[in-house]
């Protein structure tokens, strides 16, 4: 329902806006019915060959440099217009809600667009003629500005959309998509401008469209580039977490677990873009270390000290197998310190407080959530058992800030880290077969090499 209220929200504001543009302010413009229905097929073309593979909740679409050109062309009512109908055809809205609110929310960007572009100062190509200056001052500037926007509306409704569904932080995830975009995404800017210089000032018409789709379909193709990185990224560390459950099947499943809880602490904290992308590579691959060093564990599950030295070297150990791999240059200081103690006496180099990397704080906490939620003897104590000793933690083991995030994600989102109880898991020597367990960070604590923290 409150989806429905918020598409029904967007579409009374794109209504509003354009009549304010046509009757309060009477700036906007009018074109022909040809020249819209031009815009309108090369806006649904920009939506059919759209980008997805920028984020996890979004794309983006080179249908929003047909809706930017729209501004000086037709005003507020035609970019309402244009955005509208194209996304009504949108082939990638997997539910009518989806498809709903993409038409809205691409029409109430029109729209408010539109108006901007008029409030500071920009002038309609239709029948005009300008110098070189006067189009950079009066098209280039104004079309600049109202992009940005446009940016700004459509980030913040998606921001919206997530709340509504996820109960996520709005400002947060629309600082995300923001991040994603870019300042390649003003390249779209660019291209629009000179969509409209060829239809309007040049005398092109509609015929410019047929210069423009080449550079459109360029920027598509770079667009397609990052994606494609993008994608064989997460292919990489994909087959990593499979190489590393392959050789502990009882890890099946947790490092997903651990990037989803660290995923939302994040959210909570205000990460977004490269730092929200470089947390969750981290919370996968935080154990990947493990392969290297599982051959080094005794085979007396007693033998705690021989234990807890073989399992001290595998966050290095992790990050010397992803050393090399670019795109993870930024996860590998949380990989490294995930088994840090907020009191300085984790491992491997016995940091503490802040000088822990904030990822790295994250995930400890993520970490040791999991952990307790395959103890059995945790889960059956009472609801929320889990969360409290975490709680417990803060100040000691675990960053109280981050812990305190923790609970405001759990609230939020309630059904963090469901994980199936493990059959058995009983005593200490199951809790320290369990590398995450609180418990073994305690004995470790306790130990205290003396080479820990020195280089």
């Amino acid at each position: 329902m409150r989806v429905w209220l918020l598409v029904l929200t967007l579409a009374v504001v794109a209504v509003v806006v354009v009549g304010w543009a046509q009757l309060g302010i009477g700036t906007d413009q009018t074109v022909g019915t040809g020249s819209l229905v031009i815009l309108v097929v090369l806006a649904t073309l920009g939506v059919v060959i759209r980008e997805r593979g920028l984020g996890p909740h979004w794309g983006v679409s080179v249908a929003t440099v047909v809706l930017a050109a729209t501004i000086p062309l037709a005003g507020a009512f035609g970019a309402a217009l244009v955005g509208g109908c194209a996304y009504l055809a949108d082939p990638g809205a997997r539910t009518l809600r989806t498809r709903l609110f993409n038409v809205a929310m691409t029409a109430a960007m029109g729209a408010v667009g539109g108006v901007c572009y008029s409030l500071v100062g920009g002038s309609f190509v239709q029948g005009a003629s300008f110098s070189a200056l006067e189009l950079l001052l009066h098209v280039g500037a104004p079309l600049a500005v109202a992009y940005v926007v446009m940016a700004l509306v459509n980030s913040f409704c998606i921001g919206v959309m997530s709340f509504v569904v996820r109960g996520t932080r709005v400002l947060s995830v629309a600082r995300a998509v923001l991040s994603s975009l870019g300042w390649g995404y003003l390249s779209h800017a660019v291209t629009a401008f000179l969509f409209v210089v060829l239809w309007g000032p040049v005398g092109l018409g509609a015929t410019s469209a047929l210069f423009v789709l080449g550079p459109l379909l360029i920027v598509h193709w770079t667009i397609g580039r990052d994606a494609l990185a993008r994608r064989e990224h997460q292919e990489t560390v994909t087959t990593f977490v499979a190489a590393l459950e392959q050789a502990d099947p009882a890890s099946v499943g947790h490092s997903a677990r651990v990037a989803d809880v660290a995923e939302a602490i994040g959210a909570q904290l205000g990460l977004g873009g490269e730092a929200a992308e470089d947390l969750r590579y981290a919370a996968l691959l935080h154990d990947i270390g493990l392969i290297v060093v599982r051959p080094e564990f005794p085979s007396d599950p007693q033998d705690e000290i021989a234990y807890l030295s073989a399992l001290s070297a595998h966050p290095p150990a992790g990050v010397s197998v992803l050393a090399g791999l670019d795109f993870l240059e930024g996860s590998l200081p949380a990989i490294a310190h995930h088994h840090e103690r907020w009191d300085g006496r984790g491992y491997p180099a016995g940091l503490a407080g802040e000088q822990i990397p904030l990822a790295a704080r994250i995930i400890a906490v993520a970490d040791a959530f999991d952990a307790l939620l395959g103890d059995q003897e945790i889960v059956s104590a009472e609801p929320g058992a889990a969360a409290a000793e975490l709680r417990r933690r803060a100040g000691t083991h675990l960053d109280p800030r981050v812990v305190e995030a923790f609970e405001a994600a759990l609230a939020r989102q309630g059904a963090l880290g469901r994980r199936p109880l493990p059959a058995t898991v009983s005593g200490r020597t199951a809790r320290l077969q369990d590398h995450d367990h609180p418990g073994v960070s305690d004995s470790f604590a306790d130990w205290q090499p003396e080479t820990v923290g020195q280089s």
